[in-house]
């Protein structure tokens, strides 16, 4: 399984391979979606369907088609509803488009964007294709969450992680988000709901920060692909405008989580006498040593557990406001 670090080194072992002609069925793209793994999909796709001399031209006909997602023979596959779930109807439907002939009379193609939102049926149904592939079809899954995916599906695919950030909150949520855990917090119940609203603020802002990009670059995508002999411009997909601005949403969430519990778990190694390299936050080594000192183990221990079940609460859809009080409420030091 390799592994590259940024798009341009992932695009150019694409390269070798297909030169070499030892393409791999399947790739699992590793990081932000809309940032990263798109665009290595995109790129990754015109050099199968290029119909320049130098491959990708970035112009003809397949090249465009590939870029602005309406290729005949590349299927996109996105989660369209607030559940955020790849449902069997759709992986049934890209079944019947991969098996039949390609209309380029070359590759067949299959983008699914978000491939940890897939369902057990679905991503059941989805493992049939990969172990009996028709010829010429390539796969590539998306996801910033490759923990969630069947582990089937996973050893079948060959593995690009694009960001080494992929664990990091961008700032400034990052450092607005450590400040909150750093700072001193009296074990009262009222010290522990100060600091979940301002974790609540956090995720809120987030969230409104994401809708506003989100909206403004699918109104950008639309009218890039409206027909210029139309006057009026088309109506968007709100479903699909919802979907991308809730997985976007979910995975700086699940950033926000991972933040946490690598800060919890600072704490509890720090305890047990771990030195500053064992740290994912070893800029902070100072303060989290004098943090642990003041934290007996069985507590730093159920702290980490603590962050861990938060994660399985937004996987059954809870009220965000609720997780978030329920775990300050439980968390000491």
């Amino acid at each position: 399984m390799s592994t590259e670090s940024t798009l341009t080194g992932a695009l150019s072992s694409f390269d070798a391979a297909l030169q070499a002609g030892r393409v791999a069925q399947a790739y699992l793209v590793v990081g932000n979606i809309r940032e990263e793994g798109m665009p290595f999909a995109e790129q990754a796709l015109m050099r199968l369907f290029c119909q320049g001399l130098m491959k990708p031209c970035g112009e003809c006909s397949a090249c465009v088609q590939i870029r602005e997602h309406r290729h005949v023979d590349v299927v996109w596959i996105e989660p369209e509803k607030k559940s955020r779930v790849v449902g069997i109807d759709r992986i049934r439907d890209l079944l019947q488009v991969v098996y039949q002939t390609s209309y380029s009379g070359g590759w067949k193609a299959v983008v699914l964007a978000g491939a940890d939102r897939a369902g057990e049926e679905a991503s059941n149904a989805f493992l049939k294709t990969l172990e009996e592939p028709p010829p010429r079809c390539i796969y590539f899954l998306l996801s910033d969450s490759p923990q969630a995916i069947m582990p089937t599906i996973l050893s079948r695919c060959q593995r690009i992680v694009l960001s080494t950030e992929a664990e990091r909150l961008p700032d400034p949520w990052q450092s607005e988000l450590l400040g909150i855990l750093s700072a001193p917090c009296e074990n009262s119940l009222s010290g522990r709901m100060g600091r979940a609203k301002k974790l609540d603020a956090l995720l809120a802002d987030i969230k409104k920060t994401v809708e506003k990009e989100e909206t403004i670059r699918f109104r950008e995508e639309q009218e890039a692909m409206r027909n210029p002999d139309d006057r009026k411009t088309p109506k968007g997909d709100e479903d699909v405008l919802s979907a991308r601005t809730e997985a976007r949403f979910r995975g700086l969430r699940s950033m926000v989580l991972r933040t946490m519990l690598f800060w919890y778990r600072d704490l509890l190694v720090t305890g047990c006498g771990a030195d500053a390299t064992s740290l994912r936050h070893p800029e902070q080594a100072g303060l989290i040593a004098d943090l642990a000192r003041r934290i007996p183990y069985a507590e730093a221990l159920a702290n980490v557990r603590v962050i861990e079940d938060m994660q399985r609460q937004y996987d059954r859809n809870l009220s965000s406001e609720h997780i978030v009080a329920a775990a300050m409420s439980s968390l000491r030091g």
